[in-house]
């Protein structure tokens, strides 16, 4: 346990010679992020003697004190030259005062990227209310579906630095003390700061994951009731629709409902992770819960493509030729393509007139449990023609030699489950083979 600190001192003697001594700095840097009522303070430029990479850290000469002490690397700026420093300075000057912290409640927590691009590498990881320096922003706002806003330079206390996007930070400033004046604005409302920090997904979004069963036309990262306290809006995207409310102000009514001035908008806490949506649409009250999702609803969306692949990927690699003699031929091509030739016989019970024969295979649908021992899957054939609709899908199962597959009626369906093939269905035998 000693052995550090010993290596530290020893390691420290030289510098501090010298240093006492008089020796030339190695560089300047312009402090970040000071000390609260001593140096050295924000925006202060210090001789910088060396880095120190073991504690990620620089050993820095402080005007007034004997020993150099150490500052974390993301909380001060280091130029070769004082005239590089001083000229960083002046730029730095209009951001001193400037403080922000993270506003965002639910999961995944607000990253700092390397750079300012929403798919750069996450450096840091931010906690619900963590402080942050601001550094710098970003000339222009950028479009991160569905917020605009700025890119700020930022740095941690624990010395990490990087861009981190505005839409969930609280920026202030503040002469004084910043985790003060921090505490004072979080402590405002925390019930109303939950609601404007978090992006609220239709409870049915935890349904479907819970389930397994994620439909990806309806369960999209544009779906949920986005709140932007900094343009005064409220943008709730619905799978086949849109609603925007600007409000003036957020007037509290009760003890967990708030309404938004200016709208028919109202939200009532029901519980740390739900909330109740009410407005007026077209004269028709609507309402409905939404929730904070755990899970990354990007990484579920990833995840339910990932399964449809892999699903594609394992019937193609058992032959990509489906042969039928009365039903024609299908071929199942990269990305998930397919092209029919000869399947005149399933016009119009099954596939529409207008349909040419090529389109994408999807795997959206479930069996259930009480016919999963006859069938394997569900395989549905969406084609180009028909691009928005739900496709000819057709319970399927390996046979040797070949797939059979089974058609559905429109009862066979409860949501994305399959609980039974046709009354009297139509039946095909494919022959599988690699050509």
């Amino acid at each position: 346990m000693l052995r550090r600190p010993l290596m530290g001192l020893l390691a420290l003697f030289p510098v501090l010679l010298l240093a006492s001594c008089g020796a030339r700095a190695a560089g300047y840097g312009v402090v970040l992020w000071g000390e609260q009522g001593e140096a050295p303070r924000t925006g202060d430029i210090v001789a910088v003697v060396r880095e120190t990479p073991v504690n990620s850290a620089y050993l820095v000469t402080v005007p007034g004190e004997r020993k150099p002490r150490e500052m974390l690397m993301g909380r001060i700026r280091v130029f070769r030259k004082k005239a590089e420093a001083s000229a960083f300075l002046a730029s730095f000057t209009e951001y001193a005062a400037l403080w922000a912290f993270s506003q965002k409640q639910d999961p995944p927590p607000l990253p700092i990227r390397e750079k300012a691009a929403a798919e750069a590498k996450v450096v840091y990881k931010l906690s619900p209310g963590q402080l942050l320096k601001v550094v710098g922003r970003s000339k222009e706002k950028e479009t991160i579906k569905p917020y605009a806003d700025y890119w700020y330079e930022v740095a941690t206390e624990d010395g990490f630095t990087g861009y981190c996007f505005g839409h969930f930070l609280r920026v202030f400033a503040v002469q004084g003390d910043p985790a003060a004046e921090a505490r004072r604005l979080m402590s405002q409302d925390e019930a109303l700061d939950r609601i404007m920090g978090t992006t609220w997904r239709p409870d049915w979004f935890r349904e479907m994951g819970a389930k397994g069963m994620i439909d990806l036309a309806t369960f999209r990262e544009d779906v949920g009731l986005f709140p932007s306290p900094s343009e005064k809006t409220m943008r709730l995207v619905l799978p086949l629709s849109s609603l925007e409310f600007p409000y003036t102000e957020v007037q509290k009514l009760g003890a967990s409902t708030y309404a938004f001035a200016g709208t028919d908008l109202r939200i009532t806490v029901l519980d740390e992770e739900r909330i109740s949506v009410s407005y007026r649409l077209k004269d028709q009250l609507v309402s409905g819960v939404y929730a904070v999702m755990k899970d990354d609803v990007a990484e579920v969306i990833a995840s339910e493509q990932k399964r449809r692949a892999d699903l594609f990927d394992s019937l193609a690699g058992k032959g990509a030729v489906l042969s039928s003699s009365a039903y024609g031929t299908i071929r199942l091509e990269e990305g998930m393509r397919f092209s029919w030739q000869g399947f005149e016989k399933l016009v119009p019970s099954l596939i529409g007139p207008e349909a040419k024969g090529k389109g994408r295979v999807d795997f959206p649908l479930h069996v259930a449990g009480e016919i999963g021992g006859s069938f394997d899957g569900v395989i549905t054939f969406v084609f180009d023609e028909y691009p928005d609709a739900r496709g000819v899908s057709f319970l399927y199962k390996a046979t040797d030699g070949g797939l059979r597959v089974t058609s559905l009626a429109k009862d066979s369906l409860s949501e994305l489950l399959v609980t039974h093939p046709a009354m009297a269905p139509v039946v095909i035998f494919f022959r599988q083979s690699a050509q």
